[in-house]
């Protein structure tokens, strides 16, 4: 897993003040709680029994995170992690694609607007992340492009 450099660009931002990254607000998809309520997305995570939080960063194709070292040194590159939500504990994972969590993503400056689906994947060290926004996808990291036939729009998020 990487960790990221001590301090971030984003930090210097307070409470009243928010970066563009901050406009973004991710929440669970099922007691629809805001997961970032600073500059990381807080997550509960479970491997092999072990449980631990993770701090992901909220910018889109970021993959630095924080997360204790007990949790961190049992996961290696290639291990399939569970991701639960800190507030209600249910499953991030995708109803309809296993080998991703799910987010959504709302932009509190567009409050009309639909909130978006994030997935990203659960396989550590894996890059790739989706953005649904109900008309097109995004993807972010190197393993994107990879995975991308498996992020077909019809019928598979769930909208």
């Amino acid at each position: 897993m990487t960790v990221p450099v001590p301090g971030h660009a984003d930090a210097r931002y307070g409470p009243s003040e928010r970066s563009p990254i901050m406009s973004l607000d991710y929440c669970c998809p099922h007691c629809h709680a805001v997961l970032n309520p600073n500059v990381r997305v807080i997550l509960a995570a479970v491997f092999e029994g072990q449980r631990g939080l993770v701090l992901m960063s909220s910018k889109l194709g970021d993959y630095q995170l924080i997360c204790d070292k007990g949790f961190c040194s049992r996961v290696e590159a290639g291990d399939i992690v569970e991701f639960h939500c800190p507030v209600c504990s249910e499953s991030l994972t995708s109803k309809q694609m296993d080998h991703f969590s799910e987010l959504e993503m709302a932009d509190n400056e567009k409050p009309d607007q639909h909130p978006a689906k994030v997935l990203f994947s659960r396989v550590c060290d894996e890059r790739a992340t989706f953005v649904y926004d109900g008309d097109s996808i995004r993807e972010y990291g190197e393993a994107a492009q990879r995975l991308r036939d498996r992020m077909s729009i019809e019928g598979d998020w769930g909208w």
